[in-house]
């Protein structure tokens, strides 16, 4: 599981990955993968799909102000975003 450090509307972890926030509902990953946020669920053009739960997500990964594990909760509704 990934380790993010959360920066504004960008998204660092610690493999190198870096999601940007593009618009409301738009991000964009260095890996190719463009992510669009529904409410609650994130859907990804790799088939991905995340649901916020809270500082949860579905896809088991956990969010607290700045950091999180996982890549769900890099889409959780926060208002720095």
């Amino acid at each position: 599981m990934s380790f993010w450090q959360i920066l504004g509307r960008l998204a660092i972890s610690n493999e190198g990955e870096t999601i940007q926030r593009v618009s409301d509902e738009t991000y964009v990953s260095t890996t190719g993968v463009t992510y669009t946020q529904m409410g609650p669920t994130t859907v990804g053009s790799d088939g991905s799909v995340f649901t916020q739960m809270g500082s949860h997500s579905s896809d088991g990964s956990t969010r607290a102000r700045g950091t999180a594990t996982g890549l769900g909760t890099v889409f959780n509704d926060d208002e720095e975003w």
